[in-house]
């Protein structure tokens, strides 16, 4: 039997909350300050006890963080399958080079213009979806993604040639993010205030007829929603914010080319939503976190591994890129098969189960 909820354990329990939310911002201040220094309150650390990570790996999963959100907001949350989100990074990235390399606008500009132009090629991407269903549409979207990657080939070699497109350093007024450190600070409010902003939007009114749309299509239309409409919204704001973070991608690496924007690229985010869990955005961040931060944890390891001989220096040094792949290839297929909902799924799983332990 559960018991009586109180105004006193409803205060205990909030407060609670607000403690673990106020050390969680303290502990992630704190971080680019012991990757740099390599060090926690004076103590130094060793590179296997910061798991072989640097800030600039952070800031990179940060930055892909605000893919799989988009992503897991379109399939996840809108049930619409697609794998050409690597064409809306490459249209972010093109509008990029175009509105701050070529034009000299201020990078707060640049990144609306990215977002603006990655909405109109998202609408046009989720055209076909009032139309094709399942397979097709899949195709569609992978038509899509090479357009996309071609045209910004042919953008690359008209204007800069085989040396990758150039970007100007990032600056918000006079203040130019030109070290990790103030990449992070930047990125990691950026990367809270998409989530906060999606997670607002699917309580609302409209994020719950999203939903029900991916549940049961029928049902939505019978109750009076117009899908086609909610699906090119759904599209018009994910490839937003994917061409937006296709911009802090470009100038993050300060020159990219159209081969960073490959199929391979576009797959690895249907991999972070499928390790997360699909529908959830937390279990987007986690996703992502995993996909771009176990290889360094895998590569320390094997680090470690040099001096060894027979099947230990096999698999960990001279085939240590395949390694990395095989985990990431058998992670997904565990995922499919025991935990379809991610690790999202888990999370939920064994909080009822504590749940349910606890009110016997």
């Amino acid at each position: 039997m559960n018991p009586i909820s109180t105004p006193g354990s409803h205060a205990a329990g909030s407060w609670r909350r607000w403690a673990w939310l106020a050390l969680g911002v303290a502990l992630l201040c704190y971080l680019p300050v012991v990757l740099t220094e390599r060090a926690a309150f004076g103590v130094a650390l060793s590179n296997m006890q910061l798991l072989n990570l640097g800030l600039t790996q952070i800031n990179l999963m940060l930055i892909a963080m605000l893919g799989a959100l988009s992503l897991n907001y379109l399939t996840g949350c809108a049930g619409l399958i697609s794998i050409g989100h690597a064409a809306f990074y490459a249209t972010g990235a093109m509008t990029a080079a175009i509105t701050g390399t070529q034009w000299g606008w201020p990078f707060p500009l640049v990144l609306l213009a990215s977002g603006v132009m990655g909405a109109a090629m998202g609408l046009l991407a989720g055209l076909p979806s009032l139309r094709v269903r399942g397979l097709y549409f899949v195709l569609s979207t992978m038509a899509v993604h090479f357009l996309v990657v071609y045209v910004f080939l042919e953008y690359q070699f008209k204007f800069f040639d085989v040396v990758g497109v150039p970007y100007n350093p990032a600056k918000l007024g006079p203040f130019e993010l030109n070290t990790p450190i103030r990449w992070y600070f930047f990125l990691l409010p950026l990367v809270a205030l998409i989530y906060l902003g999606l997670s607002s939007s699917l309580r609302a009114r409209e994020g719950r007829v999203l939903m029900a749309m991916r549940d049961h299509e029928l049902a939505a239309t019978a109750a009076g929603v117009d899908v086609r409409i909610l699906r090119l919204k759904a599209f018009g704001l994910s490839s937003a914010i994917a061409a937006m973070a296709g911009a802090l991608f470009a100038h993050y690496l300060s020159n990219v080319t159209s081969e960073a924007f490959g199929i391979s690229f576009a797959i690895q985010f249907i991999a972070m939503i499928i390790i997360g869990g699909m529908g959830s955005l937390a279990g987007s961040l986690v996703g992502a976190a995993l996909w771009l931060l176990l290889p360094s944890v895998i590569s320390g390891f094997a680090s470690q591994a040099s001096g060894s001989t027979g099947i230990v220096r096999l698999l960990l040094v001279e085939n240590k890129a395949q390694l990395v792949q095989l985990i990431f290839g058998m992670l997904v297929i565990v995922f499919l098969i025991f935990a379809p909902g991610g690790v999202a799924g888990l999370g939920r799983q064994i909080r009822d189960r504590f749940s349910s332990k606890g009110g016997r």
